[in-house]
């Protein structure tokens, strides 16, 4: 059931990732992600109070709005990172990383990953250098791939989704899906500060982009009860590297819709973090 429900979460992100991404083409990332995570209460509310919960603790609250703010500025991250290169290139950057974090906090608490995860562990870290370091200059569509910044702004946004998952995980079942809902208000908080600060104004195109903002919303919402259940009731290595699965979604969007070209050495650093992933997950 963990399995079932972490692919069913990696799917549903897969499609908000690539919608927010195409989004962020033609805004700023910042302020599409604020703007997804505000419009995201309104679906979010609604679950929470039909679900109900047993008990709700102060740690709970505390888990569930701090993971939102991690949430949030990786978001910020990933957003700012597809704007200015291929989403099929930053997406499984981000999920390696985010793979990787959990995997290292198993560890710590005891927790012996098999062969399998190590050797997906080390084709994580290879995955990420060739993405980063392969030539570009093959095709004009690459230009903005192998962007420093926005490699760094996929590596960051990477591991603030693997702490996500973490904090995440913390939640007690009790709480039930109130979580989302709390989770929502932290990483709103953090996302519409960061669009106050950074660009002009958050509801300048608002109307322009209702349309997207609500389908993104409405799929990271689906996406949170899922993946809340699965980290609640599951091993949270397991949990969170099968969740990382979301760029098979996006990047088979990008390439269908979008027609996004890389470089051979660049679709081989793309295959092997999709690969990585899998490893990990059934290590």
């Amino acid at each position: 059931m963990t399995a079932l429900l972490a692919l069913a979460s990696a799917v549903l992100i897969g499609g908000a990732d690539f919608l927010g991404g195409l989004t962020s083409r033609r805004a700023n990332g910042i302020r599409v992600a604020a703007l997804v995570q505000v419009a995201g209460l309104i679906f979010a509310v609604p679950i929470s109070i039909a679900y109900g919960a047993d008990a709700v603790s102060s740690s709970d609250v505390a888990w569930s709005l701090m993971s939102g703010i991690t949430v949030g500025a990786g978001l910020g991250c990933f957003y700012l990172a597809m704007g200015r290169g291929l989403i099929s290139v930053v997406a499984p950057v981000a999920a390696v990383t985010g793979a990787v974090i959990p995997v290292a906090y198993a560890l710590v608490r005891g927790e012996r990953p098999g062969t399998t995860a190590v050797v997906g562990l080390a084709i994580a870290l290879v995955a990420v250098a060739v993405v980063s370091m392969a030539p570009a200059d093959q095709h004009p569509e690459s230009a903005g791939a192998l962007d420093r910044t926005v490699i760094a702004l996929s590596v960051a946004s990477g591991v603030l989704f693997g702490t996500f998952y973490i904090m995440f995980s913390l939640i007690s079942d009790d709480a039930g899906l109130l979580p989302v809902t709390l989770e929502r208000i932290g990483s709103s908080i953090i996302l519409v500060a960061l669009a106050f600060a950074l660009t002009r104004g958050l509801f300048s195109d608002a109307r322009r982009l209702l349309p997207a903002v609500l389908a993104i919303a409405a799929l990271e919402v689906a996406a949170s009860v899922p993946l809340l259940i699965a980290l609640q009731r599951g091993p949270v290595a397991i949990a969170s590297v099968l969740a990382s699965l979301y760029p098979v979604t996006t990047v088979i969007l990008a390439g269908v819709i979008l027609r996004e070209r890389l470089s051979r050495l660049q679709y081989a650093g793309v295959a092997c973090a999709l690969v990585a992933v899998v490893l990990i997950s059934s290590g």
